[in-house]
């Protein structure tokens, strides 16, 4: 060991090791084509839940997958709803546990899910056109934080609210719409919250 020499060394901070992270991908603004944001649903990055999973293991599931949302399939795996990650604790999922009498750890996807027929829907042509902020308008509007998109009779795609978040860094702006007495209900008593 004679022939080599020690090297200078220090101690190295969790704050320098943190750095070497990847380099996240330039942002894209309002102006690029909203096919930036279409998730398509033959992808194998769009996670499908069984309607009849039970909410543990779903959120256990979309919490190693690290997703914020799933489409949400039937037995013969047909897309029937969408859920987000956040409705699964949410104030909602414990009012049906009640309603039903049973305990939330009871409940599965299919109760907590939003059905696909009330989502709204646009055409795969109008989005070969539109720009990203074009989508977030139509997102706003709809009051909805999922878009699905349809290619004449079938379904294409979706584009998430929380999609446009991450490639833009701006989020969607949605507010309650109702379009029942029942919605009416809620929206109120949301805005005195």
């Amino acid at each position: 060991m004679s022939e080599f020499h020690t090297l200078q060394w220090n101690q190295v901070s969790a704050e320098q090791c943190l750095s070497v992270a990847k380099p996240k991908p330039p942002l894209l603004d309002w102006h690029q084509s909203a096919t930036h944001v279409i998730e398509r649903v033959e992808s194998s990055q769009l996670l499908m839940l069984p309607m009849s999973l039970g909410v543990v293991e779903a959120e256990k599931i979309l919490n190693q997958s690290e997703r914020r949302y799933a489409m949400v399939v039937d037995a013969e795996q047909q897309i029937v709803g969408v859920i987000l990650t956040r409705e699964i604790h949410g104030r909602q999922s414990h009012v049906i546990a009640n309603l039903l009498q049973v305990s939330w750890q009871e409940l599965t996807v299919g109760y907590l899910m939003t059905p696909i027929q009330r989502l709204p829907a646009i055409s795969l042509q109008q989005t070969m056109t539109a720009k990203i902020g074009d989508i977030a308008a139509t997102i706003q509007d709809a009051g909805s934080d999922f878009l699905l998109i349809m290619n004449e009779t079938e379904l294409y795609g979706v584009v998430v609210s929380l999609k446009i978040l991450a490639v833009t860094g701006e989020s969607v702006r949605l507010y309650p719409k109702a379009t029942s007495f029942a919605d009416v209900f809620n929206v109120i008593k949301h805005s005195e919250r």
